[in-house]
């Protein structure tokens, strides 16, 4: 995957105004955001639980410019209800976003020791 993709860097460097030790403390907050919320992704886990740290993951993302994790975010967000809360439908949602999330983060670290 492009790492321009995981990271958008014009949005980003337009949010902290070019300044590059402000966008490492915030690429340093969304790590730990992006850790945090992902492992209180429960696929068992009552709905409001699971809708409120999808939300909060997907406004950390969106912050930093990190629009897949925002997207499956998003999509995991409606993942509610007798059938959307199916444990095998969340479990694929929670795969497929620490896989996304962790490629950001590795991309977050790399961009941090530039």
């Amino acid at each position: 995957m492009d790492r321009q993709q995981l990271i958008d860097l014009d949005h980003l460097d337009r949010y902290v105004a070019g300044d590059r030790a402000l966008r490492d403390e915030i690429l340093a907050i969304f790590e730990e955001q992006a850790e945090m919320w992902t492992r209180m992704l429960d696929p068992q886990a009552e709905d409001s639980a699971w809708r409120d740290a999808a939300h909060a993951l997907k406004g950390a993302s969106r912050g930093v410019g990190a629009w897949e994790v925002g997207h499956l975010c998003q999509e995991a967000e409606g993942m509610i209800g007798d059938e959307a809360r199916a444990p095998d439908r969340r479990m694929a949602a929670l795969e497929a976003l620490r896989e996304k999330v962790h490629a950001t983060v590795a991309e977050v670290r790399r961009l941090r020791n530039l």
